[in-house]
């Protein structure tokens, strides 16, 4: 079987640009599978699709990105003009994702590939700050009709008095205003908070570092964990809007109090806990969440649940998405529930994002009394395909698993032949095509392993979720290694 191209980038590229290509060749894959195209118009994203990939593999991300910006404008039946183009590779991103009320801030804008095509194309910028909710009605104009050079700009704004979430809107066009709005290049859109955290922020960060050097215990990661999630809030690597900072501040000098008392801050505590370690690969903070069922005995193994978000999201996703369904069905079974970042969104859980699935395991074990033979593994999406990968690296570790909308290796499916899985997937899925979790499940049941597969007809790739995390943990509660 062909492998797909999120896996190819993911293995020939780096970090950031890596998760940025990756991201839009997911994007990419979807648009190409929905989209209403003619022959010439498929066979062209065809082509560029594979161009993409080609570049992806030799390590040129910059191109990677222009023939998949080419492709979907292709697919949209945008001409591809020198106009377009500019607009498409330019990427604007201010140096600071929270501003405090009547301070500056700078926008930075700049190309992520360039050509001669476009070297001597204008393009004006509008910055708007438009409030959260109201779509791009309204708001303050931050900046007006900046022409930009071909290496792009850097220009310093001054932020309104009023505190709130917004959106930092730039509209670009031609020098005589020319867009095309079915290209959605034009318009380029990233969360924004304005409010005054810094006094908070360092009152906390005082405390923490006192804390550090008096040799606080367990717990002390959750609480410096509030000041890093600011941090990566305020560089724009997590959506701003997501969080309340006072109530996260808040949260910390609660675990700092019981710590300085001599206490375990989360002891007795049940339901949905916010928690940190900091990993011994490179010294980072990482985060998971954990849910601790009302029914908890310390002094009974329960089994426990690992839970692995898919491409884009975080340690959060299954515990405020999908409708909150994993966690009421784990309140009705009884189990606890982990669910770990895995470093970057993209990670596809390899190397060190699988090295954090593992820690949090390691955590988890020895803050709860977790039943060692009923540990299951599940996913959604790249969640799917982790939750493959890391049960053929680590197949002593699981008593079952759970793929959704997923796929991987199925020359590995010998390695987990003794775990029994429950396989999701929509026969219409047009982000991770239906034949990824086939190709899994017909090589599992070769290899002899027990396999409940349920393709859901007309199915997509996220609809598929809820109403199957139920029947997920009733198979899950049968399993138990021997």
């Amino acid at each position: 079987m062909r492998t797909p191209l999120l896996l190819v980038l993911a293995a020939s590229l780096c970090a950031q640009d890596a998760g940025m290509v990756l991201m839009q060749s997911v994007v990419y894959g979807t648009q190409k599978s929905t989209l209403p195209m003619d022959e010439a118009q498929r066979k062209e994203a065809d082509r560029l699709q594979m161009e993409a990939r080609k570049h992806g593999a030799s390590g040129d991300f910059a191109k990677a990105l222009r023939s998949l910006h080419q492709g979907m404008a292709v697919m949209r039946g945008v001409e591809w003009s020198p106009l377009v183009e500019a607009a498409a590779a330019m990427e604007v991103k201010p140096d600071h994702a929270i501003g405090t009320p009547a301070g500056t801030i700078r926008v930075n804008l700049k190309p992520l590939y360039s050509s001669e095509r476009v070297n001597g194309q204008t393009l004006l910028a509008t910055v708007v700050l438009a409030p959260a909710g109201n779509g791009s009605a309204g708001g303050v104009l931050l900046l007006e009709k900046h022409a930009l050079a071909a290496t792009g700009a850097s220009v310093e704004v001054k932020l309104p008095e009023k505190s709130g979430s917004y959106f930092l809107e730039t509209r670009l066009t031609g020098p005589d205003g020319e867009t095309d709005a079915k290209s959605g290049v034009f318009r380029k859109q990233s969360p924004f908070l304005v409010a005054s955290l810094q006094a908070e922020r360092d009152r906390l960060a005082a405390r923490l570092t006192k804390a550090r050097s008096n040799g606080a215990g367990r717990g002390l990661a959750t609480a410096e964990y509030a000041l890093e999630l600011y941090g990566l809030a305020d560089r724009g690597e997590t959506n701003p809007h997501r969080y309340r900072f006072e109530e996260q501040f808040a949260s910390a000098h609660g675990i700092l109090d019981a710590l300085e008392a001599g206490k375990d801050p989360f002891a007795g505590k049940r339901g949905d806990l916010s928690k940190a370690y900091r990993s011994d690969v490179d010294g980072t903070l990482q985060p998971y969440r954990v849910f601790v069922p009302e029914s908890y005995e310390e002094k009974k193994a329960t089994p426990l649940v690992i839970a692995l978000h898919g491409m884009g999201g975080n340690e959060s996703s299954f515990f405020t998405g999908y409708d909150g369904v994993l966690l009421r069905e784990a309140a009705r079974k009884g189990f606890l529930v982990a669910a770990p970042k895995g470093r970057a969104p993209t990670s596809m859980y390899r190397g060190t994002a699988e090295k954090d699935v593992l820690d949090v395991l390691v955590e988890v074990r020895r803050d709860y009394n977790v039943d060692g033979k009923r540990i299951y593994l599940m996913g959604h999406s790249m969640g799917g395909f982790g939750t493959w990968s890391i049960a053929m690296n680590h197949p002593e570790l699981f008593a079952a698993l759970g793929p959704i909308a997923g796929g991987g290796n199925a020359g590995g499916m010998e390695k987990i032949k003794h775990i029994p899985q429950f396989v999701v997937h929509g026969d219409n899925d047009p982000t991770v095509n239906v034949e990824q979790s086939r190709a899994m499940v017909e090589a599992g049941r070769k290899a002899g392993a027990a396999m409940k597969y349920v393709e859901v007809k007309g199915g997509g790739h996220g609809n598929i979720v809820v109403p199957n995390l139920g029947p997920m943990l009733d198979y899950f509660e049968k399993q138990s290694k021997p």
